[in-house]
């Protein structure tokens, strides 16, 4: 079952860390109730800057950035935010948080990081994470609340800083130089408001600077974001919400999904940033908060076993190869290559036109510290409509599929 304990982390007391036998979650209060480690296996994904581990922010000195790191949350309209925190110390996104076990959803671990009140904007941030048994998945949850007697419009803008070098802890001392090794895959919108799915705000694809790291043609309604150190930012509208890290040295994928109608995606590099990494910054709703109102938004963070390319993400893993069926020599098989979320089984259900269940056929154990390559032999009933790769978890119960393939029926 997943635990909550505290733990100290790279020069930094009183912090807490959630474990669940597949991944190690470490969130440090002091910082702005940011998580810093997301690991699975020895591959943390998040970015930790070397010269500011163990710091904290003295707020008797007026604001100013550090480069943390990891997760953490600010506000918007951008304009007005960066306004008022000009003036105020920046106690929302790197202020002293106080933090509490929880109890959390379906057996997850639960910790709750409160932050001061932000005098900058009035409002009080809370950032309750839960780690759910048997899977992979962390929930985020914030909770902004209007601390002010009177009305104000604000929505959140959470930060998620990647690594942009393959370091197996995300430590990183601003000199390396990315090896290729790292990979962002963030799904376009057929009905875009941008042109073709993505507006460059800088470095984009298609010009002088950046245009080798940023993709649109790589993979079908596909952002492709092959870090290289160069500078850019690409704003989307995405109809999906997840957004994909492959870590071809690991082998692992990191999937962020969180539904929100803006997203920047954003290429750290250059003279602008000390250290490499890769920024997914979702930008909730702004909404009119009366007195003691809240907003909220939400993520979860999943990670898997798969080489990569990420063409597709489903609630049980992630896709890199569809799930196809093949012919010849008298033979029919099924293959697919994909990471899964989950411990448990997989299985091939076969079905008629009306949903009824003709077969299942059973592709064994899976996990998400190994990839899970499929090609199996098969016998197809003669009414299938339907062939389904079926995911479930270690107490049986379905959750979710990998891939559905529609066959014609005379």
């Amino acid at each position: 079952m997943p635990v909550a304990r505290r733990t100290s982390f790279h020069g930094w007391r009183q912090c807490w860390r959630l474990t669940n036998g597949l991944v190690r979650v470490t969130a440090v209060p002091q910082i702005g109730g940011r998580p810093l480690e997301y690991a699975l296996g020895e591959c943390n994904f998040l970015f930790i800057g070397k010269a500011d581990l163990g710091a904290s922010v003295d707020t008797q000195r007026g604001p100013g950035y550090r480069y943390f790191g990891g997760s953490f949350a600010q506000l918007h309209p951008e304009d007005r935010w960066m306004r008022l925190q000009s003036s105020y110390p920046p106690d929302l996104f790197m202020g002293r948080y106080e933090a509490e076990a929880a109890h959390g959803e379906g057996g997850a671990a639960a910790l709750d990081l409160i932050s001061p009140p932000d005098l900058a904007s009035g409002t009080r941030l809370v950032r309750r994470l839960e780690l759910f048994p048997g899977c992979t998945r962390l929930r985020i949850t914030d909770t902004l609340t209007n601390l002010r007697p009177v009305s104000q419009e604000w929505g959140i803008h959470s930060i998620l800083q990647l690594k942009g070098v393959a370091a197996p802890d995300g430590i990183l001392r601003g000199n390396e130089r990315p090896s290729g090794d790292l990979t962002l895959y963030v799904p376009l919108n057929a009905k875009s408001a941008h042109k073709g799915g993505v507006t460059y705000v800088t470095g984009g694809e298609g010009t002088r600077r950046g245009s080798e790291q940023w993709s649109t043609r790589e993979l079908p309604g596909i952002l492709t974001l092959r870090y290289a150190r160069e500078f850019g930012k690409a704003l989307v509208d995405p109809e999906l919400p997840w957004a994909a890290l492959a870590d071809r040295r690991s082998g692992y994928v990191f999937v962020q999904k969180c539904r929100v109608p803006q997203k920047a995606i954003l290429s750290a590099g250059a003279a602008l940033a000390p250290y490499p990494f890769i920024e997914v910054q979702c930008f909730g709703t702004p909404t009119r908060l009366g007195p003691g109102e809240t907003t909220m938004l939400v993520q979860d963070w999943w990670a898997a076993c798969c080489p990569g390319p990420v063409v597709d993400v489903t609630q049980a893993g992630v896709v890199s190869s569809p799930l196809k069926l093949l012919q010849g020599g008298g033979r029919m098989w099924l293959a697919g290559a994909f990471g899964v979320f989950y411990v448990g089984r997989a299985d091939l259900v076969f079905q008629a036109a009306d949903g009824a269940e003709l077969a299942r056929l059973g592709c064994g154990f899976v996990t998400p510290l190994r990839p899970f390559a499929l090609n199996r032999a098969a016998e197809v009933p003669a009414r299938t409509a339907r062939v389904i790769l079926e995911i479930r978890d270690a107490a049986g119960r379905r959750v979710g599929d990998l891939g559905r393939l529609v066959l014609g029926v005379p």
